[in-house]
């Protein structure tokens, strides 16, 4: 597998675990690579696309084991994980 591809997959898996350590880190391999920024934002899109399935089946199975949850955010307004 070549560099490009490596540091493709890099970025679409630090984006997929919320890494943004990782995600700053792979984008610098990114471009000393010789990705282009289209090929980057490619990479993020397709891991926000397997994210976002992931994320939605997750929900129904939640939904049919427990039931529907609320909405809303996790933590109060103000908090350090939801400022």
């Amino acid at each position: 597998m070549d560099k490009k591809i490596e540091e493709m997959i890099a970025l679409g898996v630090a984006y997929g675990i919320n890494c943004t350590a990782c995600l700053e880190y792979h984008k610098k391999e990114a471009v000393r690579a010789g990705l282009t920024a289209e090929e980057m934002l490619a990479a993020i899109t397709v891991a926000k696309q397997v994210k976002a399935g992931a994320a939605k089946k997750t929900e129904a199975v939640a939904t049919e084991l427990i039931g529907q949850a609320g909405e809303g955010p996790c933590c109060p307004a103000g908090s350090e994980c939801c400022p």
